[in-house]
């Protein structure tokens, strides 16, 4: 391999500070996300922007720019649009999503994007902390909304989106013609002083918002769209950080974008790739783990289409990277890493240039250094937390100064809580979480790694592994497994683990059989309720 340093990435050894290229942002910071998409709308308004996979409807600029101008002028004819005004969305990705979304940057109003799958406690945990004055809602979520106001005394005004339902407003009343929408001086009028935190989250959204692969050009760029028609997917709740940012790059790029409001499965992942011929997909280690395992539903040919695979949100480990590659030949898994309080990734991989585990290089106009247990700056090749510094990053946890601090310190420097570490051509490593660190005796155990081990047994579709504490004070690795076999037994899996791993890391807590890991709706492993399936 070539030298790599100074190349891709530029390290100071007096600090141990690791630095991306110096590639200024493509999108100027100093505009709202509002007037950035409204612009291009504007520039693309007989190019198809958006195709609904449920309904098969069609937009195009024109008609996206029209309906964002409508919703934002019925939005202030309603009383909003004022600097202290929150709103919130629990809606899956349908035909109304986007104008609305961009209604709202257009207005400078901060908007809390929820998962619509949330249930009445985690719906009002968040709305007790954001207290948004309008919330856009699905209509299947509407109960669970209504009982989670309830709950928490919060009243905002609900905009059901979705079945039209009695004595709530809907969406399509946001549609409606004002008699006012002078599109030439529209995107200047509607955002005039957005809220100053809505500014500060705008600059930094383009200013590290992936440019998706030109696809004009051979790969190894990450995000570049040109304006033809090279469709990507944005199929998961708008909350996903891995979502919104090619939610946001593709419009502001002038791609066309797929919505579809179905859950997310292996059958209608592959449907919408070959039946749109998607350029661009985005997915969570568990839904390619899924489409690796299929058997049937995915073809070598099923991926013909894509230029770019993209998975992240989670570790990557190097046998889902090598299966997904074997299985879809020609085909490459490029890996991200990064968290919503930057917006997007920090590190990603180029074609090429990968090495097993690596999650990459430092991102343009990102820094990171590796720092031990007492915030000294680490040297190539040793493991510590991961600090990462860009120029614009979140201003605050909403209402919880505490959580900011413990995150955010005086020198602008991000506590991630994930393990890692470079090696001596800037590649970097993420181990794991640090307090998914599984102890055993003096050893400290990644379950990422026991977990790819048990990705490699043939018979596992998915598998989740955490530490259960013990009285002696080791915890006792103890996995989750989901089987794509009905003959797989957990001696079998026990057997397998126990060739590959060091008896230190053996699962000494057992294997258990569920029909599904414990995540998020983005696809994270919640090794918090993973326990309490385990220890009943």
């Amino acid at each position: 391999m070539r030298k790599l340093r100074d190349v891709h990435t530029f390290y100071d050894p007096a600090s141990h500070i690791w630095r991306g290229l110096p590639t200024p942002p493509l999108w100027n910071p100093d505009q709202s996300l509002g007037q950035a998409i409204l612009g291009m709308l504007d520039r693309t308004r007989s190019k198809v922007v958006q195709i609904c996979a449920d309904s098969g409807v069609e937009v195009t600029g024109g008609e996206m720019y029209l309906r964002t101008v409508r919703v934002s002028q019925n939005l202030i004819k309603l009383g909003y649009g004022n600097p202290e005004d929150i709103f919130a969305m629990a809606v899956r990705n349908g035909e109304h999503s986007a104008p609305v979304l961009f209604a709202c940057f257009a207005l400078g109003i901060p908007v809390n994007t929820l998962d619509p799958s949330f249930q009445r406690e985690d719906l009002g945990h968040i709305l007790a902390i954001v207290k948004p004055k309008l919330v856009f809602c699905d209509s299947e979520t509407l109960d669970e909304l209504t009982a989670a106001c309830e709950m928490t005394g919060v009243t905002p005004k609900v905009i059901v989106v979705g079945e039209k339902i009695a004595d709530y407003t809907h969406v399509e009343d946001l549609l409606v013609p004002t008699g006012i929408e002078d599109t030439r001086s529209t995107s200047t009028t509607l955002h005039q002083h957005p809220p100053s935190s809505s500014a500060h989250l705008h600059r930094s959204l383009q200013s590290r918002l992936p440019v998706p692969l030109d696809l004009h050009r051979p790969r190894g760029q990450l995000l570049r769209l040109s304006r033809q028609r090279h469709p990507l997917r944005v199929q998961l709740p708008l909350l996903a950080v891995r979502t919104g940012p090619p939610f946001l790059a593709g419009s502001i790029a002038g791609a066309t974008r797929i919505i579809t409001r179905a859950p997310v499965s292996v059958q209608r992942t592959a449907d919408i790739v070959q039946r749109y011929q998607l350029s661009v997909i985005s997915f969570p280690p568990s839904q390619a783990w899924a489409i690796v395992n299929d058997p049937t539903t995915v073809t070598a040919d099923s991926f013909r289409s894509l230029r770019l695979a993209l998975c992240g949100g989670s570790v990557v480990s190097v046998s889902l990277k090598r299966a997904f590659e074997t299985r879809f030949p020609g085909k490459v898994l490029e890996i991200a890493y990064g968290f919503s309080e930057v917006g997007y990734a920090v590190t990603s991989t180029r074609e090429g240039f990968y090495r097993d585990g690596s999650v990459g290089f430092t991102r343009p106009g990102v820094e990171i250094k590796i720092v031990d247990e007492n915030n000294c700056a680490l040297g190539i090749g040793r493991d510590g937390e991961i600090l990462v510094r860009t120029k614009l990053v979140f201003l605050e946890y909403f209402g919880n100064r505490e959580a900011t601090e413990e995150m955010l310190d005086g020198e602008g420097w991000l506590h991630t809580g994930d393990i890692g570490r470079f090696d001596e051509d800037g590649l970097m490593y993420v181990v794991d979480r640090k307090k998914d660190i599984i102890k055993y005796g003096n050893y400290q155990i990644s379950p990422s790694d026991v977990e790819a081990v048990l990705q490699g047994i043939e018979g596992v579709a998915a598998a989740c592994v955490v530490g259960i504490p013990q009285e002696n004070g080791n915890d006792l690795a103890t996995a989750l497994v989901v089987p794509s076999s009905k003959t797989i037994g957990s001696e079998f899996i026990l057997q397998e683990t126990a060739k590959k791993l060091p008896d230190y890391k053996q699962l000494r807590g057992g294997v258990h059989f569920v029909e599904k890991i414990p995540m998020t709706p983005s696809g994270k492993i919640l090794r918090r309720l993973a326990k309490e399936v385990i220890m009943g």
